[in-house]
């Protein structure tokens, strides 16, 4: 897979992850509370999960543009 096809995947797969980051709070308040993050995470870890997954596609995001793990297409 080229660097341009990475790139046109990685980056906006990125710009998720940081909306998730920055924009946890609204999200939560939009989707609602996580019984299974909560329960297992204390209180706020519906917070905690939707930063989690944030930082996942933040990570996996760069490890794919890199090369390092091949994209999944």
């Amino acid at each position: 897979m080229g660097l341009f096809l990475r790139l046109v995947i990685g980056i906006p797969v990125m710009c998720i992850g940081i909306l998730l980051l920055v924009k946890s709070y609204k999200i939560v308040q939009k989707i609602g509370y996580n019984d299974w993050a909560e329960q297992h995470m204390g209180d706020g870890g519906t917070y905690t999960l939707v930063k989690i997954i944030g930082m996942l596609l933040i990570f996996l995001s760069m490890l794919g543009i890199l090369g390092v793990i091949p994209l999944p297409f």
